[in-house]
Parts: C-alpha cells; sequence; structure tokens
C-alpha cells in the first residue's frame, strides 16, 4: 500500500540529448499544464544548447550513460511523491496530471500512463500510433503491464523500492520497469487520456520500419536478450 500526503508534490523528469530543437516547447507546455510541478531535466552530455535552453525553465543536472540511467538520475534529486518521466519531444496536458492524482489517490496504484499519439494528425500517422496504443493494451492481458516511458507516472517509494530503470537495458527498459513495478500494486492505463509526441522514429524508420523496430526490441527483451539500442534518439 502507498498512500500519498494530502497534497502530494510532483516532479516531472525530462531526459534529453542534443534537444535544442524541441526542448523549449516541451519544458513550456509542462510548466503551463502543471505550474505545480517541479521540473528537471537531466541533460546526456548535450553537444548543442539543450541545457543552456533547458535552463530557463528547469533545474538542470548532467547524466552522461543511457535513458535509463538519466531517469534514474532525476528521480534521485526530484523532491515529488510523484514522478512523471517525460521525452524532451513530448507534450502532456492538464487532463493527464489530474488523472494521475485521481487514480494516485489510490494507496494501492503505482503507476499510470495514457495514450500515446502524434503531435500532428495525419490519417496514416494515427493509425501507426493507435496500432502501438492497442498493442499497450493487449500487453496487460498477455504480456504484463507496459507503460512506454514516453509519459509515464510513478509513485515514488515503489520505484526506488524495485530499483528505478534497469540501467543495464538500453531499449525496453521502460517495459521491465512497468513488469517489475505491477507486482507492488495497480498500474493503470488511461485509456481516455493523450500525450502527443513527435513523429521523428517514424519519418527516420518509415512505417514498416517502426512497426519491426518495436517488434524487435520487444521479442529480444523477452527472449531475454538485452535489446540493441534504438538509434540517435527515442
Amino acid at each position: 500500500m502507498y498512500p500519498l500526503s494530502e497534497k502530494p508534490k510532483l516532479t516531472i523528469v525530462v531526459p534529453a540529448l542534443n534537444e535544442e530543437k524541441l526542448i523549449a516547447q516541451t519544458l513550456e507546455n509542462a510548466r503551463r499544464v502543471a505550474p505545480e510541478a517541479e521540473i528537471i531535466v537531466v541533460d546526456g552530455g548535450s553537444s548543442d544548447k539543450t541545457a543552456l535552453i533547458a535552463a530557463e525553465y528547469a533545474k538542470v543536472y548532467r547524466c552522461s550513460g543511457n535513458v535509463a540511467q538519466a531517469r534514474n538520475y532525476g528521480a534521485k534529486v526530484a523532491s515529488g511523491e510523484i514522478i512523471v518521466f517525460l521525452d524532451a519531444d513530448t507534450l502532456i496536458t492538464r487532463q493527464f496530471i489530474d488523472e494521475v492524482f485521481r487514480v494516485f489517490r489510490d494507496p494501492e496504484v503505482v503507476g499510470a500512463g495514457g495514450l500515446i499519439m502524434p503531435h500532428y494528425k495525419e490519417v496514416l500517422v494515427e493509425l501507426v500510433f493507435y496500432f502501438f496504443n492497442f498493442l499497450v493494451l493487449s500487453s496487460f492481458l498477455f504480456l504484463g503491464p507496459f507503460l512506454a516511458g514516453t509519459c509515464v507516472a510513478y509513485k515514488r517509494q515503489p520505484f526506488f523500492e524495485v530499483g528505478g530503470f534497469n540501467e543495464g537495458l538500453v531499449a525496453s527498459e521502460d517495459f521491465d520497469l512497468c513488469r517489475r513495478i505491477s507486482k507492488m500494486g495497480k498500474v493503470i492505463f488511461l485509456r481516455r487520456v493523450v500525450v502527443r509526441t513527435s513523429r521523428r522514429r517514424l519519418e527516420k524508420l518509415g512505417l514498416v520500419g517502426l512497426v519491426l523496430d518495436w517488434a524487435r526490441v520487444t521479442v529480444e527483451y523477452l527472449s531475454g536478450r538485452n535489446p540493441a539500442k534504438y538509434g540517435s534518439f527515442r
């Protein structure tokens, strides 16, 4: 059981590496929809102006390593009872924040996440993301809970009790954490809550390539192999 205080503090942790083109939009949006939140950016050693831009909106820390290490570092320096992990190209909504606070009032709930959709509405692109969300929802029935690290919230205490993200994984670390933390309590998929992310991986890999990449890293993880890294960005 993981009850929260009457007015729990929320921290948003954003791992970033060479995100100068998108980081301002992400942080401006986060600050606007969640003005009460502590915002932390963990820079992975960017060679561009990511850290400089982020410093205008958030506390900035540096941590060289993979995305799991960056998220864990952000969680360690966070002060919130609730920690939202947010990718640097992703926009949250007030609905997401309100729903997290609502479901986390249940002391048995340890994690929550919503639908991940693209920034720009195009039929084919949205179909790809609906397929991804269908796989996420299906995983609850067949593989165990899965919430994408793109935008996911966890209660601080159970997060640390299970050891956070597995820093030995370079992909599927979000799936791995969700499966482990689900043993501590309920993990909720917020089916009516949408957060929007960039379509850059789709643009780089193409429709077929992206679906195959999702399938590859999932199969590699479930078969006990460390999935090969996605690429230069996530």
